[in-house]
């Protein structure tokens, strides 16, 4: 694990930070658009943003690492479902390796949990997620917008019981699938 990590909720001097490690944890990515930034961006201008669901890691200052929940549903109407979704995890090549992720991802997962978000959604590389407690969506009767691998698809229970009985597809914040 990276030594003098911290991680702190994005604030506004932030924003090119967070840019320039999505840009670079990406850029040698082969199947990224490269892009991801433009989708981070996109998605801060929605109602689905949070900023306190905004993570910067720092090691020694440096910006080295970002995680990114926004909202979502699931289903639609009054039956819909709030939830979180994952997107992106990003930690810049150098530090890789490290435990950054990691330590994003769980640092993320006690956030959403303290604002009483019981889910979290994402299409991720199946040997990573499910070390976090991720499982296959296709577990439970919901269903993405869009064709993916049934392995990278996956979902997170953050409270005992929270997916029981829901069931539908899942809805992103407008725009946030477009990387246009």
């Amino acid at each position: 694990m990276a030594q003098d990590l911290s991680i702190h909720c994005e604030q506004a001097v932030d924003v090119s930070r967070i840019a320039d490690v999505v840009r670079r944890a990406y850029a040698s990515v082969p199947y990224s658009d490269h892009r991801e930034y433009v989708m981070v961006e996109r998605l801060r201008e929605t109602t689905a943003y949070i900023p306190a669901l905004s993570l910067l890691a720092e090691v020694a200052g440096e910006a080295v690492g970002h995680i990114l929940l926004t909202r979502a549903t699931i289903g639609s109407g009054h039956a819909a479902t709030p939830t979180l979704s994952l997107a992106p995890l990003s930690v810049v090549p150098e530090f890789q390796g490290r435990g950054i992720g990691r330590q994003l991802v769980f640092a993320a997962h006690r956030q959403a949990a303290e604002l009483g978000f019981a889910s979290i959604v994402l299409v991720g590389i199946a040997s990573y997620y499910p070390r976090f407690g991720y499982e296959r969506l296709s577990r439970y009767p919901i269903t993405l917008p869009f064709a993916a691998p049934e392995s990278e698809c996956m979902i997170l229970s953050l409270a005992p019981h929270s997916l029981q009985g829901v069931s539908g597809q899942v809805h992103y914040a407008d725009g946030c699938l477009d990387h246009d």
